[in-house]
């Protein structure tokens, strides 16, 4: 009787040891994903514009706009008293 339950204690040891290195592996595996998402923040942070950089880019392309706007509206209008 006694060689069964030594028996079953090294096959429950084994188990449990075996468990064990899974969980660790597991959280490894975790703590290398943290990390990743760490750095993918980090990279996404660098690639976006601040908000007062686009609308400075905004304000000028619509300044530009502007401009266009009135060199056509003297051209139309030279055109049109040119041809009345």
């Amino acid at each position: 009787m006694p060689e069964t339950s030594m028996i079953w204690n090294l096959l429950l040891s084994i188990a449990a040891g075996s468990i064990v290195w899974w969980i660790r592996g597991i959280n490894s595996k975790i703590d290398d994903l943290y990390s990743l998402v760490n750095k993918t923040r980090e990279n996404i942070a660098r690639e976006y514009a601040l908000k007062t950089d686009v609308d400075k880019d905004l304000q000028k392309i619509l300044d530009r706009f502007d401009r266009l706007e009135h060199k056509l509206d003297a051209m139309i209008t030279k055109i049109i008293s040119e041809h009345k």
